[in-house]
């Protein structure tokens, strides 16, 4: 009984932390890694706007070209029925973006989008903004990561000339 107890706890203890180191390597994630493609921009240096609509399960955009240097306030407007996201990267970024996200079903994914990374997550309605410098030239992604999402759709070319 005292075994099963303290399982319990430590089971407990681990879901409880989970989001909390989830979201720091996605952070950590998204600020190292990103260097090349770009790193989160400031406000009062953006050049565009570019909204995107998210519904059932698509975007309304379907490929973004930028400059190297350019900063870009994307708007993701959320005309679905469930949470959205946008989030750039290169493929393999967001590929494991993708499994990070698997693996983290059930849990509140919006908890990873804080703090200024390369990602932003939208409940039903609502709206929200990413800002992103960009950096090198080369070929990248947009997409919705969340489970099953970027499979059916939600998921454009991202080019950086």
């Amino acid at each position: 009984m005292t075994k099963t107890i303290s399982a319990f706890i430590v089971a407990a203890a681990l879901v409880t932390a989970a989001p909390a180191y989830a979201n720091e390597g996605a952070m950590h994630h998204a600020k190292t890694e990103a260097v090349a493609f770009g790193k989160p921009g400031d406000a009062k240096n953006v050049d565009r706007t570019i909204t995107i609509t998210a519904t059932e399960i698509e975007f309304d955009v379907k490929d973004v070209t930028v400059k190297a240097g350019e900063t870009v306030r994307f708007v993701l407007v959320n005309k679905g029925e469930q949470p959205h996201e946008l989030s750039l990267g290169s493929t393999d970024e967001m590929a494991e973006h993708r499994q990070m996200m698997v693996d983290m079903a059930g849990m509140d994914m919006s908890e990873m989008h804080h703090g200024g990374g390369n990602s932003v997550s939208t409940e039903p309605g609502e709206t929200k903004e990413l800002i992103w410098q960009f950096g090198k030239a080369g070929s990248y992604e947009f997409s919705c990561n969340y489970p099953g999402h970027s499979e059916i759709g939600m998921t454009g070319p991202l080019v950086v000339k």
